[in-house]
């Protein structure tokens, strides 16, 4: 390094993140101009500002009113008498919508933006399970609050390569400020005698009792074709599924199914499953839904007219589909 650059890292305490932060946020650098400047490579930068974003040296937020200002979201609010509509713009990745991991990605971007404006202190936040929410507990950026409680929704399962299921509500309880209260329960027993004797235990009783308090909820569109997670973490075998759609099911939330005008689609496995019900999940104030990706249209529309949802974030496509789309009736 030069004698200027390295003068330039002390101001720093010697801390290359916080150096290539101010380069580049403050400074207006390119990746590649603070990469020649730093003289480390391109990526060891772009490792640098994931860093600090992580650590919460820099905010980065969505301009809510401009997102949700957009003609498309006003028309799918209006329509769908919902709160609040954010559409995350495809941008470069416009021939890539149908990308499940690249979408999950944006999604969990988005969504971590949001929640980070929206949360407030004394707020109790449900949150559902799965891939997006891990990965969106990982990118988010911390916020301080006061009196946080992150409760989780739905029993728990095995840890799975790309998540855990307690891990991602602990994570984004930290990233709060909060603390969290887990379901410590499988998310599917082996009977419904079973399920009912568990919740009737003083500690998991709490624990469901506690859900009644939240006054927001973050969950993940969900369809009903064997690709859901619900089949490969081992909550649904593929026969039981079948069954759900042949009940007319198109999505679920927290293992809950519901049909194309969002009515519940109840089968054994209901009185299995030890989470928050679709009716509780309706008394939610703010009910934050993530959704993209055309397999899961028909979910994402069934669950807005079920009435799951009052904060909807959604890909172009999916807006595309919900502008477009007639409302079904029965």
């Amino acid at each position: 390094m030069t004698d200027a650059v390295l003068k330039n890292v002390s101001s720093f305490n010697n801390d290359p993140i916080l150096h290539a932060t101010w380069l580049y946020y403050q400074e207006g650098l390119s990746q590649t101009e603070v990469a020649k400047l730093m003289g480390v490579s391109r990526v060891t930068v772009v490792k640098y500002l994931q860093t600090a974003r992580e650590k919460g040296l820099v905010q980065i937020n969505l301009d809510l009113n401009t997102f949700s200002s957009i003609d498309r979201a006003l028309a799918i609010k209006e329509k769908f008498s919902l709160e609040r509509v954010v559409i995350v713009p495809d941008g470069e990745h416009v021939n890539q919508r149908e990308d499940s991991k690249l979408m999950r990605e944006r999604l969990a971007r988005a969504g971590g933006m949001y929640l980070n404006q929206v949360v407030e202190s004394g707020d109790v936040l449900g949150v559902a399970w799965g891939r997006t929410i891990h990965q969106m507990s990982e990118v988010m950026t911390p916020k301080t609050c006061k009196n946080v409680t992150v409760m989780q929704m739905l029993g728990s399962m095995p840890a799975q390569p790309d998540f855990t299921t307690i891990e991602a509500s602990s994570q984004l309880a930290h990233k709060l400020s909060g603390s969290v209260v887990s379901l410590h329960v499988p998310a599917v027993v082996s009977s419904s005698r079973l399920a009912v004797e568990l919740q009737a235990e003083p500690i998991i009783r709490a624990n469901f009792d506690a859900l009644t308090h939240c006054n927001k909820a973050l969950f993940v569109v969900g369809n009903a074709l064997d690709e859901n997670p619900l089949i490969r973490v081992g909550v649904l075998s593929k026969k039981e599924m079948q069954n759900y759609r042949e009940l007319g099911a198109v999505g679920v939330i927290c293992g809950r199914f519901y049909d194309r005008l969002g009515r519940p689609v109840v089968a054994d496995i209901d009185f299995r499953i030890l989470g928050i019900s679709l009716a509780q999940l309706r008394q939610v104030e703010r009910r934050i839904f993530l959704a993209g990706g055309q397999r899961n249209y028909d979910a994402t529309l069934g669950a807005i007219l079920g009435g799951y949802v009052s904060d909807l974030i959604i890909d172009e496509g999916t807006a595309e589909f919900l502008v477009n789309t007639d409302i079904p009736t029965i």
